[in-house]
């Protein structure tokens, strides 16, 4: 089978590496709790492949792709649904008190609640079932829907088409941004933000095993959502980068505490975990204090529909 670029339909790919199965189902188990295995079944590694016509990464195949009872498990930790997120801020500064405007993922309705404050009309799709429940019983707009399904009952009618943090899940990125784009009214605004695989949280694939199928299956940086423009009747409006979040801190830092735990353990054997314990202590307080000056784990963009 001939696998081609989930962005533009081209087999213009190259294949990055191949991942042993093995790593994601360990690393869920280990840092989760969470038995992967059924997305691995017959499947002994996974291809991290990359679209040259946009430098977007993805994995392969895109069976490995989670499922409804997959984030059902993530949401049992508070910090996976945040009602209020650096990119709501950013979006709501877009959004006109006239505008109607869709969210595509909207978990338990933290960004509706907020136009909903504004006065401002909106519609939620999430496909989440616990999550669409919370967000009905609040008395939201929302809908069990795929964009792909919805758009054909809602063709041109918002203003504001946005997804948080869902970009990076989703396998067939052209037919989510086609349908997307049709909801959407000539020169309406499409608000995307997604993990920023260029930022120190991410980089070189520090993120954990979040960062990977079936949690994420892509790995987005500025310059390929830049090149959606090339593929898409869209104009970049505006990119928002933004600064490291406290609670990322401990990811920002892992690749620095690993190598320094490894040379510890090399030079003072058995008191290695106290000077350990102490290293992260001091790298942790210095690099908070800089927060605000270092590119932090998402990036959004504001993309204008094109007219014609």
């Amino acid at each position: 089978m001939n696998i081609k670029s989930p962005v533009t339909g081209k087999e213009n790919i190259t294949l990055e590496k191949e991942i042993p199965s093995s790593e994601f189902i360990d690393a869920y188990e280990k840092e989760f709790g969470i038995d992967i295995k059924r997305f691995f079944k017959d499947l002994p590694r996974v291809g991290l492949y990359r679209c040259e016509d946009t430098g977007y990464r993805f994995f392969e195949p895109f069976r490995v792709a989670g499922d409804d009872a997959f984030y059902q498990e993530l949401q049992k930790y508070p910090w996976y649904y945040m009602d209020e997120k650096w990119e709501h801020k950013i979006a709501l500064k877009y959004a006109k008190k006239e505008d109607k405007v869709l969210e595509i993922g909207c978990a338990r309705g933290g960004f509706l609640k907020q136009l909903k404050g504004k006065s401002i009309s909106a519609d939620g799709l999430e496909m989440n079932t616990d999550a669409l429940k919370e967000s009905e019983k609040a008395g939201l707009s929302v809908f069990p829907d795929s964009i792909e399904t919805f758009s054909k009952k809602k063709s041109l009618y918002y203003d504001m088409v946005a997804s948080f943090q869902v970009l990076e899940h989703v396998p067939k990125v052209k037919s989510f941004l086609d349908a997307s784009l049709n909801c959407l009214k000539p020169g309406g605004k499409m608000v995307i933000s997604v993990p920023n695989n260029d930022c120190l949280v991410l980089k070189d694939n520090t993120g954990g095993p979040l960062n990977g199928p079936p949690h994420h299956m892509g790995q987005w940086t500025m310059n390929s959502l830049i090149a959606l423009q090339n593929h898409f009747p869209i104009t970049i409006e505006a990119i928002h980068i933004e600064p490291l979040q406290k609670y990322h801190l401990a990811y920002a830092l892992r690749p620095a505490n690993k190598r320094v735990a490894e040379k510890l353990r090399n030079k003072i054997g058995p008191f290695a975990p106290l000077f350990e314990k102490i290293t992260k202590l001091i790298t942790y307080t210095g690099v908070s204090s800089l927060t605000n000056d270092i590119v932090g784990h998402s990036i959004l963009v504001v993309f204008k529909k094109n007219n014609d």
